[in-house]
């Protein structure tokens, strides 16, 4: 995470050079009291927020919550886009978690500070003082994409009531740590609320707010002969994904043979999903490729096997086979990447 500390007064300017030293931050202070390693600030205080502020993961203040207050209100957007914004008084004594808390990763990074100066840190959203799992955190420990954002503040409503929230997961999901005393209710006539943390395609509760934390772990494989259209791409993929009941939403990358990098059909299919391209180079997929069925005419085409399908197990590190199929000059491979994914405090570490 690539944090900004920020003070003003010459005693708030040392305890932010303790603290930019431990998170291997950048420093800003007014420039009598900067130091070789930090940086000057310039000009007009909340000018200079506004230009720093999106150009930071998070930022910590050491000065009054008032001044900070006033210096971001102009620069706020929303709970998912917001850096994290943390607030130290000059003394030390406390660490506040004051924006995005739980997405943008305030309310740890208010422990992280806490831990370095021996601050009291403050933390005032609700499931943190109710003691309930925040589905914000869990998405973002996970690399979970929340669908139906406009129902989390619903959703998230009914955790802090104490009402009943029906959990319906795909497997791995099922071994996260935190869900273990959420998965008792199977009734879903009598749920208040509906949590969805899966790769498949799902129909809407009926009158029920639901939130959907949807997994990036499908890569696709794919091979195709030169100058293929978007249009024959996309259909492929998509009715495949249709037939299998998976989301397109859960595709993580698209992954090829390097001398496919100028295909415009591809270029355009991984714009319009919105993934990352992944090329091996024949070398990479010859690594792999005694895995799978070897094709002599791709062999003698391009100079290696097989590409969809020693792709798409590269770039799923040696995930599980969903499907695999060929349709007029294409050939598609998809993988599954088994296992859950946690990144949890690596980004303050």
């Amino acid at each position: 995470m690539k944090v900004a500390i920020i003070a003003l007064t010459k005693n708030a300017s040392k305890l932010a050079n303790e603290i930019g030293q431990k998170l291997k931050g950048d420093v800003y202070v007014k420039e009598k009291y900067s130091t070789p390693e930090g940086y000057a600030i310039e000009g007009d205080f909340i000018d200079f927020v506004h230009k720093i502020f999106r150009k930071y993961q998070g930022l910590v203040f050491v000065m009054a919550t008032g001044i900070v207050v006033r210096a971001i209100a102009g620069v706020v957007k929303d709970k998912f886009t917001d850096p994290a914004v943390v607030v130290v008084d000059e003394k030390g004594k406390f660490a506040i978690s004051l924006l995005s808390g739980h997405v943008g990763g305030a309310n740890r990074l208010a422990l992280k500070v806490a831990s370095i100066i021996g601050a009291q840190p403050v933390i005032t959203t609700a499931t943190d003082v109710e003691g309930v799992i925040s589905l914000d955190v869990i998405a973002k420990d996970y690399g979970y994409q929340i669908e139906n954002k406009e129902d989390l503040k619903k959703v998230s409503a009914a955790f802090v009531n104490g009402e009943n929230i029906r959990f319906i997961l795909d497997e791995d999901a099922e071994k996260i740590p935190l869900l273990k005393d959420y998965l008792k209710n199977r009734d879903d006539r009598h749920a208040d609320a509906f949590v969805y943390i899966t790769d498949k395609e799902i129909k809407k509760p009926l009158e029920k707010p639901y939130v959907i934390l949807r997994p990036k772990n499908i890569v696709i494989g794919l091979g195709c002969k030169k100058g293929i259209a978007f249009e024959d791409l996309f259909l492929f993929v998509s009715e495949t994904f249709k037939k299998l009941n998976l989301s397109l939403k859960s595709i993580k990358s698209i992954a090829t043979i390097d001398i496919k990098k100028e295909e415009k059909g591809i270029q355009h299919l991984a714009k319009f999903l919105k993934v990352p391209l992944v090329f091996y180079t024949k070398e990479d997929l010859k690594k792999v490729e005694d895995k799978f069925p070897i094709s002599d005419f791709v062999f003698h085409t391009v100079g290696v096997g097989s590409v969809a399908r020693p792709s798409a197990y590269l770039a799923s590190s040696g995930g599980k086979e969903i499907a695999y199929l060929k349709k007029n000059g294409m050939t598609l491979a998809i993988y599954k990447k088994e296992g859950l994914t946690w990144d949890g405090l690596k980004s303050w570490e």
